[in-house]
């Protein structure tokens, strides 16, 4: 498992490059993605283009430092897949949520597999890549290089895989914000960026006041009419699970396939039953 990426997606990527690449040139590549080796970087619909400074290496016939254009894409998502995705992703507030923070979920890939294709990079197919550099091999150091910069860059900025997949981050976020769900969460999103109000006090502190002579003390402690000798009986809430279901079906430590809401609305339920049985 690689160790150059601090997220779990940089470090999927890094892993599919691994799979299908031999480990000593992964090795190599490294020391390429460093600022001293990048010499230009960009990065435009979904392409990095990278000018890499590379080694003399009079074997190759390379007798002067040369400087070598590398090129990474990601092959893209159709229009229609994108269509059925976003519109998938649109339904869960626990997707909607993080992707308006710019966080990935990490069940994002069961969205994807459920129209038959994938987020993040799991072959060598799902890569274009090029240098003009004289190594057979593909990829090249240099080539992997590119891929360990691209990886921490998406540790930064994770968005940008939609990007490299075809589908611009604005346009996300548009699509996203267009059902009532992603309005609804927009909308708190954007309220709670308002920057904090400083307080003098963590606690309310009382305003002291006199108490007017005419009060008789002995009518305010005890008050006007006699307290209640009954009560009237409490209703149990017709909602169990209430507070459980703000976590959405699948929250994030809930690995099994049945719906998480389900099985603890079922154990609220047992649970009052039995407290019901035993008060």
């Amino acid at each position: 498992m690689s160790v150059n990426s601090k997220t779990w997606w940089g470090t999927s990527l890094l892993e599919a490059l691994e799979d299908f690449t031999d480990s000593g040139r992964l090795q190599r590549g490294r020391a390429y993605s460093k600022d001293h080796r990048v010499l230009a970087w960009q990065i435009s619909k979904g392409a990095v283009k990278a000018a890499i400074r590379g080694n003399i290496n009079t074997y190759f016939g390379v007798y002067e430092e040369p400087e070598y254009k590398v090129s990474v894409q990601m092959t893209h998502l159709t229009a229609a897949q994108w269509k059925k995705v976003i519109a998938r992703l649109s339904q869960r507030a626990s997707f909607i949520a993080k992707l308006l923070v710019g966080e990935i979920p990490e069940n994002i890939e069961t969205v994807f597999a459920e129209f038959n294709t994938h987020f993040l990079p799991n072959s060598y197919q799902d890569f274009k890549v090029s240098c003009n550099c004289p190594d057979y091999a593909v990829p090249c150091k240099h080539i992997a290089g590119v891929c360990y910069k691209l990886a921490n860059i998406l540790d930064q900025n994770p968005l940008l895989l939609f990007e490299m997949r075809g589908l611009a981050p604005d346009k996300l976020h548009q699509e996203l914000i267009k059902s009532p769900l992603g309005k609804v969460l927009a909308e708190a999103t954007e309220a709670g960026s308002d920057e904090l109000d400083f307080v003098d006090s963590l606690y309310t502190r009382p305003e002291l006041q006199a108490m007017p002579e005419e009060i008789d003390l002995k009518q305010f402690w005890q008050g006007t009419s006699p307290l209640p000798t009954e009560l009237p009986e409490l209703q149990a809430t017709s909602i169990p699970a209430v507070i459980i279901k703000k976590g959405g079906d699948y929250p994030l430590f809930w690995q099994k396939p049945g719906s998480f809401i389900t099985v603890m609305e079922d154990f609220y339920v047992r649970m009052r039953k039995t407290n019901q049985k035993v008060l």
